[in-house]
């Protein structure tokens, strides 16, 4: 069973009161109310695209995110709410006894996609949240979690804030009671139209030959999800009274809420056009149908009538002649195109249904002379499941919007920031990659959640809805090449999973969905990087750490002796895989050995990045093998540190605490001195950088307990290393007294033994200077692991 991570929207809805129920209703009969409960529940979810997770007692507990997710999983979850709470309201028997309360909250859970029962079982903390608002809700209200009133207020009424206690939890959780739909229009953040100028043009030259020339013509308008569809689509209808005052405008919105709107886009428009309000009654929309044909030449009006009516549930019959129907809705269009010059537009048709697709075709080919133009907003999807999509027709022009350029990125970006730092533009630009709909999230969550890593829900459910539609084959591979980050090696897949038997066929169709690009000589890139991080998310930490190990012993296998170019790469995998199995399963062997690939990986790590004077980096991979590995590695690893830190204070902080782990575990004196005589060096030679300056007492301290441990040691490279160090006293001590004689006598014997072991051991110059740099230690060359 594959489990992913997931940002869901979880309903929990249950009876308040329901013990009183049971002692008042005999058992069969609070049974039947129960079922009629849980029937109009399952009803209701379905039909806003979420799914029943399970039915627990008199409690519904449902899912909007998975397996499914939709850019607008709250705001489903949220309307799902308030027409499950009227249908029970609604019916007497319901009403009278199951009075409902609701609870829904928005975040991030773990779940298994396929399961033996069927199911999707749920788990985190957002779940126990949800159970905890619905339990703190009175009887007929819906309350709900912040993070799902941020994803919809715009859509819907929200009370004031309130607390709601929840166990394990430090604070109250933050809650807001649904009232209702908003009743206000929502007013869109308008921003300029950057980089759509050619676009916008043709567009226009289109419109102009159908409504002038009466030559209808179709335009698909075809781009990823944010890359500027809609905002190309209103500036475009911004400027089309300037090129046909006269022109009608009829908007559809297709939205993906199953067979029961199969038709409902084309609703909007009927009603608009025949100037109907939108709850009006199924006998007004007939008579105003009716009206609105008369004087048009038809000879069977009432069929007619009811032809159109029947589509958008308004009819008295059950249409059986599917050629009819679609027939009469291109005479509506033929008619309403010669009355006034009609502009008809169809939003996000890739969430169509395959019926409306077969009605929009057959309308695309209109009889005669009309100034109608159709213009169709839709995805790539729509070409997976229509590939002929507009072909063969002289009225069809297709526009693919490309992503911005990097400039009209930043203008756009500044725009929007309003004048924050460069630096700050440039991270967003970079990360959007031309996306303006990724850009202004960014945006957003720089403004609204400052310093927070995780990408804004709305990016991440644009992304999701896309892979949810791959096929588990591509998902897979998705989730594979994530790990390697933006681009991935075809062999690394199935270093990852051998099972990927047709591993080519599954790349090309991924290619053409436009979600990863051929670099050439087996290497893909994910087509964007937010592609990447969302497919990334979806695995669960477990998962993660697997792959992690599994592609640093790929990129071990294939790293030749003595090139050290992926070294650095290996080593990120397996502290990744490190972490996670630390965390998860301390004690477990496997987790032993993970953790000692790790450390060995980073210690050769912070040798590679030393030899490119990367010393900032080689201490983080050093302190990053320090938090994995076992107690018998640490002093050397802390040594190693003290000799790279990039400033005095974690020198001394890590050369002291090697020296107080060597004592501790019994080391050698030469190791023990090899310590000391670096922090001596640091101390005597890089004061300026050590904020705490030793007492004299304290040096005097240090110095002997040095010279002790000298004593005991006869390795000639740490005794030179040892003596270079002390003769530096004299400079340590002149800011607070001048030297007396006998310390610089002192200091110039140390430093004449020094250099004459450096003479005898004849060194080469630049390990020489090296080994009095680095107290003692000579930097080695970079080294592979064994």
């Amino acid at each position: 069973m594959a489990e992913e991570r997931r940002v869901v929207t979880i309903l929990f809805a249950d009876v308040a009161g329901s013990t009183a129920l049971g002692e008042s209703l005999d058992p069969e009969d609070a049974r039947m109310l129960l079922r009629r409960y849980y029937d109009i529940a399952r009803e209701t979810v379905t039909e806003y695209g979420g799914i029943m997770e399970k039915f627990i007692g008199d409690a519904v507990v449902a899912v909007f995110g998975f397996p499914q997710t939709h850019d607008d999983d709250p705001q489903r979850a949220l309307g799902a709410a308030l027409v499950l709470r009227d249908r029970v309201q609604g019916e007497a028997d319901l009403h009278e006894r199951l009075p409902i309360r609701v609870g829904i909250n928005t975040g991030e859970v773990v779940a298994i996609r396929e399961s033996a029962a069927g199911d999707f079982p749920l788990s985190g903390d957002a779940v126990n949240v949800a159970a905890r608002l619905q339990t703190a809700a009175a009887a007929w209200s819906i309350v709900c979690g912040e993070r799902t009133v941020a994803s919809a207020r715009d859509a819907f009424e929200f009370g004031p804030a309130i607390g709601v206690e929840a166990r394990g939890k430090a604070q109250p959780v933050r809650a807001f009671e649904l009232l209702g739909r908003s009743t206000r229009r929502p007013v869109a953040t308008r921003t300029p139209l950057i980089g759509r100028d050619a676009d916008l043009q043709q567009i226009e030259l289109v419109a102009r030959r159908a409504l002038e020339e009466q030559r209808p013509f179709l335009v698909s308008v075809i781009a990823p999800a944010g890359v500027g569809k809609t905002r190309l689509l209103e500036e475009f209808l911004e400027r089309l009274p300037a090129l046909e005052p006269r022109a009608e405008i009829a908007i559809a919105q297709c939205l993906p809420y199953g067979q029961r709107l199969t038709y409902w886009p084309l609703r909007g428009v009927l009603y608009r056009l025949i100037g109907v309000p939108d709850d009006a009654k199924a006998h007004a929309v007939r008579q105003s149908i009716g009206a609105w044909l008369q004087g048009s030449g038809l000879e069977a009006l009432d069929r007619e009538v009811e032809l159109l009516a029947a589509t958008v549930g308004a009819g008295e019959m059950e249409v059986t002649d599917r050629s009819a129907l679609l027939a009469a809705w291109r005479t509506f269009f033929e008619i309403a195109a010669r009355r006034a010059p009609l502009v008809l537009v169809f939003e996000d048709l890739h969430w169509s249904s395959d019926s409306l697709l077969d009605l929009f075709e057959y309308v695309m080919q209109p009889r005669g002379e009309l100034p109608l133009l159709m213009i169709a907003l839709t995805r790539p999807e729509l070409l997976d499941r229509r590939p002929a999509w507009g072909g063969g027709r002289r009225n069809y022009v297709s526009i693919s919007l490309e992503p911005l350029s990097e400039r009209d990125t930043a203008n756009l970006v500044n725009q929007l920031l309003e004048g924050r730092s460069t630096d700050l533009v440039q991270r967003v630009v970079q990360r959007s990659e031309g996306n303006p709909f990724f850009a202004g999230e960014l945006v957003r969550a720089i403004v609204e959640r400052p310093g927070a890593d995780q990408l804004p829900d709305t990016v991440q459910a644009t992304v999701l809805a896309r892979l949810d539609l791959l096929s588990p084959e591509e998902r897979r591979t998705i989730q594979l090449g994530s790990i390697f980050g933006r681009g991935f090696r075809l062999s690394g897949i199935r270093a990852l999973e051998p099972g990927l038997d047709t591993l080519e066929a599954v790349v090309d169709r991924l290619i053409d969905k436009d979600l990863i690009r051929s670099s050439g000589a087996g290497v893909v890139t994910f087509r964007h990087i937010l592609i990447r991080e969302v497919a990334y998310q979806t695995l669960t930490r477990s998962e993660r750490g697997r792959l992690h190990a599994g592609a640093a012993a790929w990129l071990e296998e294939i790293a030749g002796e003595g090139d050290d170019t992926l070294t650095e790469l290996i080593a990120y995998h397996y502290r990744e895989a490190a972490m996670i199995a630390t965390a998860q399963r301390p004690g477990a062997e496997e987790t032993k050995r993970i953790r000692e690939q790790a450390v060995k990986w980073l210690s050769h790590a912070a040798d590679v990045a030393t030899a490119a004077a990367a010393s900032i980096e080689a201490a983080r991979h050093l302190r990053s093998a320090i938090e994995l590995a076992e107690s018998n590695s640490l002093p050397d690893l802390y040594q190693r540190l003290g000799e790279l830190s990039e400033s005095g204070e974690r020198v001394v902080d890590a050369y002291q605490t090697a020296l107080r782990l060597c004592r501790e575990q019994g080391r050698p004196a030469v190791q023990q001195l090899q310590i000391l005589a670096g922090l001596l060096g640091q101390y005597m030679r890089m004061q300026g950088s050590v904020a705490d300056r030793p007492s004299e007492k304290e040096m005097v301290e240090l110095r002997r307990d040095a010279a002790t441990v000298a004593s005991r040691v006869d390795d000639a490279k740490t005794l030179a290393a040892y003596f270079a160090a002390d003769a530096f006293f004299p400079f340590w001590i002149s800011p607070l007294v001048h030297p007396p004689a006998g310390v610089r006598r002192l200091a110039t014997q140390s430093a004449i033994r020094a250099a004459t072991i450096g003479i005898r051991r004849t060194p080469e110059p630049s390990r020489t200077h090296r080994r009095v740099q680095h107290g003692g230690l000579e930097c080695r060359a970079p080294r592979r692991p064994r």
